[in-house]
């Protein structure tokens, strides 16, 4: 599978992507590199100002900076740590952890497209519809989850060792 067919899967074909990827066509460095550009994209600013404290005041106050940026994706490397640890328990398929990393893409993709529409519209988003994007976010995700757990459990005993 081509990266866009094991990422745009995830989101238009989850129970035949996720039974592709849990025999074996999950690529960690998918969902590694999505991190680092979900990062990139909704923290350049604050590593930019990283960059220019490393001018003006110093390495160390840079590095700070950069790690306080970094933090920003910590919650969702947790959950996909905790969905993976949950799926090798339920499923104990040698890619439990890997078929675990894409189900947070339906996360993402809602994080994206709201951040774009209040982007459009020019202003920030209400408590309320802040909490309504996560929300949402989170419940495509489980269901994501749950498919991928389904998936994975109907694989051959010798697919899944």
């Amino acid at each position: 599978m081509r990266f866009d067919e094991r990422i745009g899967g995830v989101l238009i074909a989850p129970r035949k992507t996720f039974a592709a990827l849990a025999a074996g066509a999950a690529r960690p460095s998918d969902v590694a590199l999505l991190v680092i550009l979900r990062l990139v994209a909704g923290e350049l600013d604050r590593l930019a100002r990283a960059i220019g404290t490393a001018r003006d005041i110093g390495v160390g106050a840079a590095a700070q900076e950069i790690l306080a940026t970094t933090s920003a994706v910590l919650p969702d490397i947790i959950g996909i740590l905790a969905a993976g640890m949950v799926m090798q328990l339920f499923s104990r398929a040698k890619h439990a952890f890997d078929v675990a990393a894409y189900v947070w893409i339906p996360y993402l993709v809602v994080q994206v497209v709201g951040a774009l529409v209040f982007t459009a519209l020019g202003r920030a988003p209400s408590a309320r519809a802040h909490a309504a994007l996560e929300w949402t976010g989170v419940a495509w995700a489980a269901a994501a989850w749950i498919i991928a757990l389904v998936e994975m459990r109907k694989l051959p005993a010798e697919v899944q060792a």
